[in-house]
């Protein structure tokens, strides 16, 4: 990793024309604090605080996505996004009587995103300080993701709540075997529960 503070790599970035994109690809990716294999993104794609994220194996962002972040954030292997989309991690606290909120940006509530392995985001989702992203799951485009959602499920809307599961029960337990899961049925229909869904 290269350690460059988020201000000075925007501007080099921004200086930069997209016709020397592959010497863009490789600042954005050394940056990072740790990438994996096969990670492609588009030229537009901004990620501050780059030293606070993290991307697995075969993971693709698509063009024009933000990943803005003062905590840490954590995307898994055979991960999708669509286009445009954001990833907010950061928050000011705008409690602090006699103080502007511009000037309160210390002790806002600040929690990680994770977003597990084998997920799909539509373009134009928006993911909040917080949320964990479940194994397998798809967010559908233009979703608002302020709560974490369970694995293996199709979820959508503002704000973004599962609506079913990808798969009935048994092929379900098939996919978690084939792919080793570190989920177990039991434990994945207990999430489901939670929000009143029923794995058929």
């Amino acid at each position: 990793m290269i350690n460059i503070k988020p201000k000075y790599l925007v501007y080099i970035l921004r200086a930069l024309p997209n016709f020397f994109w592959p010497l863009k690809l490789i600042i954005q990716k050394k940056t990072l604090k740790k990438v994996g294999q096969n990670f492609k993104f588009g030229p537009n794609c901004l990620f501050l605080d780059h030293r606070l994220i993290e991307i697995g194996n075969n993971v693709f962002i698509g063009d024009y996505s933000i990943i803005n972040t003062i905590v840490p954030v954590l995307i898994g292997d055979n991960v999708m996004f669509g286009p445009e989309v954001m990833l907010i991690a950061g928050d000011y606290n705008f409690s602090i009587v006699g103080k502007t909120i511009k000037e309160s940006k210390e002790g806002g509530k600040n929690f990680q995103i994770v977003i597990e392995n084998d997920v799909w985001i539509g373009s134009r989702a928006i993911l909040l300080k917080g949320v964990k992203i479940g194994e397998g799951s798809v967010i559908g485009a233009g979703s608002v993701v302020t709560k974490s959602m369970p694995p293996y499920a199709i979820c959508a809307g503002n704000p973004c709540k599962p609506i079913k599961c990808r798969f009935n029960a048994d092929e379900l337990k098939s996919h978690l075997c084939i792919l080793a899961s570190k989920y177990t049925f039991d434990q994945i229909q207990a999430l489901y529960a939670s929000w009143n869904i029923k794995i058929n």
